[in-house]
C-alpha cells in the first residue's frame, strides 16, 4: 500500500470511527433509557442590492397601506420610522435584509415595548395581505419570557381591542367537553385552502420564517435577516410557484412596529408585567403594517421535457451560478444536469474509464499530471469566488458597559486570525469539548473563543461581552474538497497558527487539544477536511444514562457549506445536548434556536451562500498583516497574485504571498474537459456552456442566467482563455491533436501449423503499470511575522510575540456497546495510519 492508499484509509476509518461511534451512543442511550424504565465595506450589513430590488418605505408614506391616522396615539412613535429592505425581486430560498432607523429604542432586556415584528404573507390584493394569509403565530418557545402576553402569537382575546372583529368566524372551536368556550384567534387561510385555527399542521416554530422581535439600538436603528421562503419551503404560502399564465406567484413582507401602547391605547406600563400584550394580528396593531411586495423567481423547470441532457459534475463553490444558469442554457436545446460532488470524486470522473462518466468536471485544482498523461484534458476558468466565515453576533453585552444600550443588536463587524481558526478547528476552546474540557492543558485554556485575549486585541468591543457569551464553535461541513484544504493551507502558511499547531502555546499560554497535536495536522500536505477527532463523552447528572453525548452531538457537522449559512441565519447549530426522557425512545435533543439578541454563531462557508442569506463576513488577516474583507477589490487582488501550477492556465494562491490587500481564501472554479473521452456531441455542448458562463453568465445580477452575488466576474484574459477552449472544442482537428494516437491493436494471429514437437508457449506481456500517485505537495514555508498594517493598524499576532511555543448488558446492547468501542478503535487507528503515510510519503520521495 502507497502513502496515499495509506493516508486514504485512514482518513476513511477516522470519519467512520466517528460516525460508528456516534451511532452506537445513540444506540446505547435509547437501549438503556427502555431497560431502565421503559462597517468596513463588505462587512456591514450584506445584501444591500443598490440600484437593484432594494425598496426604502417611510412609515407615513400614505401610497401603501393608506393614509395614517394623525389623531392615533401611536403616530408620535412611528412616524420617523423608515424600513429597507435589501431585495424584492428575483427572490428564491434566501435572505433578505431588514434594516431600520427612526425608531425608538427597544426596552432593556426582554422585548417589553419599542420592536419589530417580521413576518412572510400571500396574499392577491394590490393593497396588500390580510392577517389570515400570514404565516405567524409559531414563536421558538423558549421566547415566551421575553415577550409579553400573546405578542407572538394569534391568539385574540375578546374585547381588548377595539377595533377588532369577534365574531363566528375568528371563534377557535369549542372542546367538546366546554361547548359554550368563547375563544377568538385569527385563522389562517393557506393558499388555494380553507382557513384554520390550528396552523401546527402547516409551520411550528422549527419551520417558520417570522422574527417574532427585532431590538432597535439606543441611536433608532436596527438590522435582522429575513429568511424568505418559497412554495417549496411553505408550500402554504406559494410564494413562486407556477399561475396559470405562466407567472410566478408573488407575496408580501410585512413589517409591524410595535411602540408602548395597548390595541386599546392604554399604557403597557399598566399591564402586570409592564409589558406589551396582543397579537400583531389584532386590527388596531396590523393598521400600523408596512408592507413589501416580493418578486419570485418561477419555482420548476424551464427546459423542455424529454430534451437532450448532459451532465456535468463539480464542486460546491459553483453551484449557485450553475443553478442561475441553468434555465437560460434551456435555449441552446440541451438541458444541462449539474451533480455536486466533491473536487476528488469529480477529478475521477474526467479520468475514469466507465462508461457514463462525465467528461466536464468543476474544481478548483486540475488533475494531477502524471494521472492526467494521454487524456487530453484542458482547462479554463469559469467563476471566481471564495471561501468566508459568516456570522450572526448580538451583543451581549455587560450591565456596566458604555455601550449597554446597544444590548442585542448586531455586530457589524469581525476580524478572525489564521491562529484563531486553528483554535476552533481543533476543540483547543473548552466549551467545544463535552464536559467543558477536564484534563490538561484544556483545563487552564479559555472557556471560548470571546474569552481569548487574542480575539479581544483584534475585536476590542468583545471586551464588554459577557464571559458566558460564546458561539457553538465553528460550523463545518463533513467531506473533503478544494476550498477546504486551501482553509488549511491558508492556517499553515502563518507561522503563529503553525507553531500552535505544533504544540506552542500562545502568548497567553493556550495550548492545542492534545488529541489534534497527535494527528500532525501542521504536516500533512494532503489535509482538505475538518476531522473533530475528540471523542470526550458528557452527562449532566446521574439521571442521564451513560457515556452521554459526544463531539458530534455538541459540534455537529453540517452538510454542506449552503446548509451551514442556512444554520448561521437561523441561529440553530443543530447541536443536540439537552436530555428529553419523556422521548420515545429517551434521549438527547435541542434546545432550539437561539433566542433574537442573544445570537452567537459563525460558520465556514463560501461567499455566495453568505450573500445569498443575508450573513456578514469577517474580515481574515493575510500574510501582509491586513484585516480584509472579502468584496471585489480584494477578491481581484487576490487573483491577480494567484501563482501558476504545472497544469496551463491553472493557477493557486500562495497562503505565504504577503500581498497588501488580497482577501486570502479566494479561489477559482476550472472547468476540467476530458477532450479524448467527449464524443463530438459533448464538446459541443461543453462549448455551449463555456461560452455562455464566460460572456452572459459574468453579468451580475438577481435574475436567472446572471452572476449570483458572491462571485467576481471573470477579467478578460480568463474570458479569452475560456473562449479559445470553446472554440477548440468544436474544431475537430485540433482535438484530435491534443489527443494522443493508440497504438494499432493487433489482430488475431494465425494458428500456428501443428508439428509433432512439443511448443513452449510465449510468455504473456506484461501489464502496464497504472500511473503513479502524484507526490505529496510540499508543506507551506513559514515566513517572518508580518508587521502592523500601517493604514489599518490590524496585524496578525504580534512579532514579538514568543513561539514558546453496573449491571448486566443483554445482547443487543452488548453489540451496540461493541459498536461504540470498535467506533472508537477506527477513529483512534485512522490518526496513526496517516501519520504512518507521512512516514512512506517521505521514504517514497527519498527514493
Amino acid at each position: 500500500m502507497n502513502a496515499r492508499q495509506l493516508r486514504r484509509a485512514g482518513a476513511g476509518l477516522t470519519a467512520a470511527g466517528l460516525l460508528v461511534a456516534a451511532l452506537g451512543t445513540s444506540l446505547l442511550l435509547a437501549s438503556g433509557s427502555a431497560a431502565a424504565g421503559a462597517v468596513p465595506q463588505g462587512v456591514g450589513v450584506p445584501g444591500a442590492n443598490e440600484g437593484g430590488s432594494q425598496v426604502v418605505q417611510a412609515w407615513s408614506d400614505a401610497s401603501v397601506v393608506g393614509e395614517r391616522d394623525r389623531s392615533d396615539d401611536d403616530y408620535a412613535t412611528f412616524r420617523d420610522l423608515q424600513v429597507t429592505v435589501s431585495q424584492t425581486q428575483d427572490l428564491t430560498h434566501q435572505g433578505v435584509v431588514v434594516t431600520w432607523s427612526g425608531a425608538r429604542p427597544t426596552s432593556a432586556g426582554r422585548f417589553a415595548t419599542n420592536f419589530l415584528q417580521v413576518m412572510q404573507c400571500w396574499g392577491d390584493a394590490a393593497t396588500g395581505p390580510t392577517p389570515e394569509q400570514c404565516q405567524w403565530g409559531a414563536p421558538n418557545p423558549a421566547l415566551s419570557s421575553l415577550l409579553g402576553d400573546r405578542v407572538g402569537l394569534r391568539t385574540l382575546k375578546a374585547g381588548e381591542d377595539p377595533e377588532q372583529v369577534y365574531d363566528e368566524a375568528h371563534r377557535v372551536p369549542p372542546p367538546v367537553t366546554n361547548p359554550f368556550l368563547k375563544a377568538y384567534t385569527t385563522p389562517f387561510h393557506p393558499v388555494g385552502g380553507s382557513p384554520v385555527t390550528d396552523v401546527s399542521d402547516f409551520f411550528t416554530p422549527t419551520s417558520t420564517n417570522e422574527i417574532t422581535g427585532a431590538r432597535t439600538g439606543e441611536d433608532g436603528t436596527g438590522a435582522a435577516t429575513f429568511e424568505v421562503q418559497t412554495a417549496l419551503e411553505a408550500p402554504h404560502l406559494g410564494c413562486g410557484e407556477r399561475l396559470e399564465q405562466g407567472a410566478a406567484r408573488s407575496c408580501w413582507l410585512v413589517v409591524v412596529p410595535r411602540g408602548e401602547l395597548l390595541a386599546d391605547g392604554s399604557s403597557a406600563q399598566g399591564t402586570p408585567s409592564g409589558a406589551l400584550e396582543g397579537s400583531p394580528l389584532t386590527a388596531s396593531v396590523w393598521a400600523n403594517r408596512m408592507v413589501f411586495p416580493l418578486r419570485f423567481s418561477g419555482i420548476g423547470s424551464s427546459c423542455a421535457i424529454g430534451g437532450a441532457e448532459q451532465r456535468l459534475v463539480g464542486n460546491e463553490l459553483f453551484s449557485a451560478a450553475m443553478t442561475s444558469w441553468q434555465p437560460a442554457l434551456c435555449a441552446t436545446g440541451t438541458t444541462y444536469g449539474y451533480s455536486q460532488i466533491g473536487d476528488d470524486e469529480a477529478r475521477q470522473q474526467l479520468v475514469s474509464a466507465v462508461e457514463g462518466a462525465s467528461r466536464f468536471a468543476v474544481v478548483n485544482q486540475p488533475v494531477a499530471v502524471d494521472v492526467a498523461k494521454g487524456r487530453g484534458l484542458a482547462y479554463a476558468p469559469v467563476a471566481q469566488g471564495a471561501v468566508v466565515i459568516a456570522y450572526q453576533v448580538d451583543r451581549a453585552l455587560r450591565a456596566d458597559s458604555p455601550d449597554a444600550g446597544r444590548v442585542g443588536t448586531p455586530v457589524e463587524d469581525l476580524v478572525l486570525n489564521a491562529r484563531l481558526v486553528a483554535k476552533l478547528l481543533t476543540q483547543s476552546y473548552r466549551a467545544d469539548v463535552p464536559g467543558g474540557g477536564t484534563t490538561e492543558p484544556l483545563t487552564t485554556n479559555p472557556r471560548s473563543i470571546v474569552n481569548d485575549p487574542e480575539f479581544v486585541a483584534l475585536n476590542p468591543e468583545m471586551a464588554q461581552f459577557l464571559p458566558t457569551a460564546a458561539p457553538e464553535g465553528l460550523m463545518v461541513s463533513l467531506g473533503s474538497s478544494d476550498a477546504y484544504a486551501e482553509v488549511w493551507r491558508w492556517v499553515v502558511a502563518d507561522p503563529f497558527a503553525r507553531a500552535f499547531l505544533q504544540g506552542e502555546p500562545d502568548e497567553h499560554g493556550m495550548r492545542i487539544n492534545p488529541v489534534y497535536r497527535q494527528l500532525d495536522l501542521a504536516s500533512d500536505p494532503e489535509l482538505d477536511s475538518f476531522p473533530k477527532s475528540d471523542l470526550s463523552t458528557h452527562r449532566q447528572d446521574e439521571t442521564v444514562p451513560e457515556p452521554g453525548y459526544g463531539t458530534l452531538d455538541l459540534r455537529p457537522y453540517t452538510s454542506d457549506m449552503a446548509d451551514a449559512a442556512v444554520r448561521t441565519q437561523r441561529a440553530n447549530a443543530g447541536a443536540k445536548i439537552v436530555w428529553e426522557p419523556n422521548k420515545v425512545p429517551a434521549g438527547f435533543v435541542s434546545s432550539g434556536a437561539q433566542l433574537p439578541g442573544q445570537r452567537f454563531e459563525i460558520a465556514l462557508t463560501d461567499l455566495a451562500s453568505a450573500q445569498r442569506y443575508g450573513l456578514r463576513t469577517a474580515r481574515l488577516v493575510n500574510a501582509a498583516g491586513q484585516a480584509v474583507a472579502a468584496d471585489a477589490p480584494s477578491l481581484r487582488a487576490a487573483v491577480d497574485a494567484m501563482v501558476p501550477t504545472d497544469v496551463d492556465g491553472v493557477r493557486r494562491t500562495d497562503p505565504a504571498a504577503r500581498v497588501r490587500g488580497a482577501y486570502p481564501l479566494a479561489l477559482v472554479d476550472y472547468a476540467g474537459v476530458a477532450v479524448c473521452a467527449a464524443d463530438e456531441d459533448q464538446r459541443a455542448d461543453y462549448a455551449a456552456l463555456l461560452r455562455y458562463a464566460v460572456t452572459t453568465g459574468q453579468q451580475p445580477g438577481d435574475a436567472k442566467g446572471l452572476l449570483p452575488r458572491g462571485y467576481l466576474p471573470l477579467d478578460e484574459q480568463d474570458v479569452q482563455t475560456a473562449l479559445e477552449l470553446a472554440d477548440a472544442l468544436q474544431d475537430g482537428s485540433a482535438a484530435a491533436e491534443a489527443c494522443p494516437t493508440a497504438p494499432p491493436t493487433p489482430g488475431p494471429s494465425p494458428s500456428p501449423t501443428p508439428t509433432s514437437e512439443p511448443t513452449t508457449p510465449a510468455p504473456a506481456a506484461p501489464t502496464a503499470a497504472p500511473p503513479a500517485p502524484p507526490a505529496p505537495a510540499p508543506a507551506p514555508t513559514t515566513t517572518a511575522a508580518p508587521p502592523a498594517d500601517p493604514d489599518t493598524g490590524v496585524a496578525g499576532p504580534s512579532a514579538q510575540a514568543p513561539l514558546t511555543g453496573a449491571g448486566l448488558l443483554g445482547p443487543a446492547r452488548l453489540g451496540v456497546a461493541g459498536s461504540v468501542g470498535l467506533g472508537a478503535a477506527c477513529a483512534v487507528a485512522g490518526p496513526l495510519l496517516m501519520r504512518r503515510s507521512r512516514v512512506l510519503a517521505e521514504r517514497e520521495a527519498s527514493l
